[in-house]
């Protein structure tokens, strides 16, 4: 039997091995979990050094970011736990969230720790602990980079001494940014009279010009420790160095605030003023808080009558550009028979102009949907230590370390 050539060249084809372009291959591999990532660097030699290429990573990321996550973090009497992130479009669907349990696998246990920001996949954590000397309390810290998602945790990155601390109000604040420009990741330590800077890598802390306004201090749960954004740490402060501490900002005005950001490449402030509509004159039940929603610089306040509203900056930096994002009766939509303030933190926005929205105090995830003007679906965050504190910091998985 004769075998024509054209049949034979078709069989050789379809024994060869399926080779795929390496671009390709990246593109398909960077969309996936790094869980999966983690697992995929075993296949071979070629796979492990794609997947710890730094510009794959950065790939990875610009990806994942798509899919953010929040991590909750409580205390007790003991430690404080810092638990797995949870993925924001889930959070919702079960009507408990029983955060020890759903995050056993990994639970990161530490005590006196806390959590001081989040950038790129890579959590700040910060130990603290005391020394007596000389009968003064001389609280000290230590600095730590835990990325959930590949279980990585860094040794001890950087140490901070506040010296002669008499008490709380006295004592440094920490936030944690990252200069993209530079590829560097930085704290910033602060207090009423001194700002210090960090970057990692370096062993020194370095002085820097003090804030034109003070950044007020909400209360212990880093509420106003810097929102991170554009290569910036954001903060809101007082105008005219008014003490800022919490029950010194009850019953100010809206217009008595400004937002403090400091440019991490420059290291130099920038005020942005808060900009109303004409005759917009609120007084405050407490002070506001800054935060970051749909990519933009956001913050919210509470006014009299139990509104809760939120203004949004649509171009960062612009101080023309604050708009208001929504306004909305707390007290009616929570369905709270207590006249007190309720807590709440805005956490995410999705395609559908839901809301999902934290409530520490109440301990609950609430999406709450602003076009009808209610409560859409509303889980209570459950655990099984009494909970001091809690509070909640967006995430996304990465594969970003250090090293």
């Amino acid at each position: 039997m004769i075998i024509s050539t054209a049949k034979l060249h078709r069989e050789n084809i379809a024994s060869l091995p399926v080779t795929l372009p390496a671009e390709l291959i990246a593109e398909v591999l960077s969309s996936l979990k790094v869980k999966s990532l983690v697992r995929f660097k075993c296949v071979n030699k070629s796979w492990n050094s794609l997947i710890s290429d730094p510009f794959f990573v950065k790939m990875h990321l610009i990806k994942s970011s798509q899919n953010s996550y929040v991590i909750l973090s409580f205390s007790s009497t003991s430690s404080i736990a810092l638990l797995n992130p949870f993925l924001i479009r889930s959070l919702l669907e079960n009507p408990s969230i029983n955060i020890i349990n759903h995050a056993s696998k990994y639970k990161l246990t530490q005590r006196n720790s806390q959590i001081i920001g989040s950038c790129n996949g890579l959590i700040c954590l910060v130990r603290s602990y005391y020394k007596t000397e000389l009968h003064l309390w001389n609280p000290a810290a230590e600095f730590y980079l835990w990325n959930p998602a590949t279980r990585w945790l860094s040794q001890k990155l950087a140490s901070f001494h506040h010296f002669s601390c008499w008490d709380l109000d006295s004592c440094f604040k920490f936030s944690f940014g990252y200069d993209n420009l530079t590829d560097k990741y930085k704290l910033v330590a602060f207090h009423l009279n001194e700002v210090r800077i960090l970057t990692f890598g370096d062993i020194v802390w370095r002085n820097i010009q003090c804030f034109p306004a003070n950044p007020y201090e909400y209360n212990s749960n880093h509420t106003n420790a810097g929102v991170y954004l554009s290569n910036s740490l954001n903060w809101f402060a007082l105008r005219d160095n008014i003490r800022p501490n919490y029950y010194g900002c009850k019953y100010l005005s809206v217009q008595q605030f400004v937002i403090i950001s400091l440019d991490l490449r420059i290291e130099t402030y920038t005020e942005l003023q808060l900009q109303f509509p004409r005759g917009f004159d609120q007084v405050l039940v407490v002070p506001p808080i800054v935060w970051v929603l749909m990519e933009c610089l956001c913050f919210s306040h509470y006014s009299t009558g139990f509104n809760f509203v939120i203004w949004q900056m649509k171009e960062f930096g612009v101080e023309e550009s604050w708009t208001k994002l929504l306004k909305f009766d707390y007290h009616n939509i929570l369905h709270s028979d207590s006249y007190e303030v309720v807590s709440l933190l805005p956490l995410y926005v999705f395609e559908n102009e839901d809301m999902l929205i934290f409530s520490p105090n109440l301990k609950q995830l609430i999406c709450y949907n602003w076009r009808e003007n209610r409560v859409v679906r509303q889980a209570t965050v459950t655990d099984s230590t009494f909970m001091r504190l809690c509070t909640a910091n967006q995430y996304v998985e990465s594969l970003v370390s250090m090293y």
